[in-house]
């Protein structure tokens, strides 16, 4: 009966330690883009994208740029489209629409009156512009909310102004697309908290001068 013999095939070369950490840093980044879409977002589904606002996911489109190969979102506000690479998606802050409860805690924390800081001007826009980029709905409700503070105290600079003008509009688009509200309702929902909030900081105020000079007299 004959013997089968087996090919022996050749023993894989040991990878070089430069060979080794590319592999394994190729190892972690495909693992890495797995996470995120696994816990990530499908195509169709309605996102916020800091840089557009609510958008819907119209894909996912394989790029070569500068030598290297990466898979994008492909996000789609109505008026803009914008590309997003996977292993992006958590710095770029992507992240699904408020809740209607979210809604209700960002409304009550606009009517929380607030003493607006001051500082370097360069600086405090720098700052501005990064609570913006972050998309984040909390964070984008207290500088709407300073900054309308300043507005009313006369103290608001042109590029400020056009920041709080943002801040606004980037809530109104995105809780008029949740309660699938007009966005002029939701606009003036707003607009009710702000003055609510200035009346209550303007009441606390009288009410903190009376006691200083009842105080004074006695």
């Amino acid at each position: 009966m004959p013997t089968s013999t087996r090919a022996k095939l050749p023993r894989p070369k040991p990878l070089s330690p430069s060979q080794q950490k590319a592999y394994i840093n190729e190892i972690k980044a495909a693992v890495k883009k797995r996470v995120n879409v696994m816990r990530g977002f499908r195509v169709g589904e309605t996102v916020v994208e800091p840089s557009v606002g609510v958008c819907r996911i119209e894909g996912i489109k394989s790029q070569q740029i500068d030598g290297k190969r990466e898979d994008y979102y492909i996000f789609n506000s109505g008026t803009a489209k914008v590309y997003v690479p996977l292993s992006q998606i958590e710095r770029r802050g992507v992240r699904r629409p408020m809740t209607r409860d979210e809604i209700k805690k960002i409304y009550a924390q606009l009517k929380v009156p607030v003493i607006p800081s001051r500082s370097d001007a360069r600086l405090q826009y720098l700052a501005y512009r990064e609570v913006m980029k972050s998309g984040e709905p909390q964070k984008i409700s207290k500088l709407l909310r300073e900054l309308y503070m300043l507005d009313r105290m006369d103290e608001l600079k042109g590029k400020e102004k056009e920041i709080m003008e943002q801040a606004k509009k980037f809530l109104v688009d995105e809780i008029a697309f949740i309660r699938e509200d007009p966005k002029a309702k939701v606009l003036e929902e707003i607009q009710e908290c702000l003055d609510s909030m200035y009346k209550r900081k303007v009441t606390k105020d009288k009410e903190a001068r009376a006691k200083r000079a009842q105080a004074a007299n006695n």
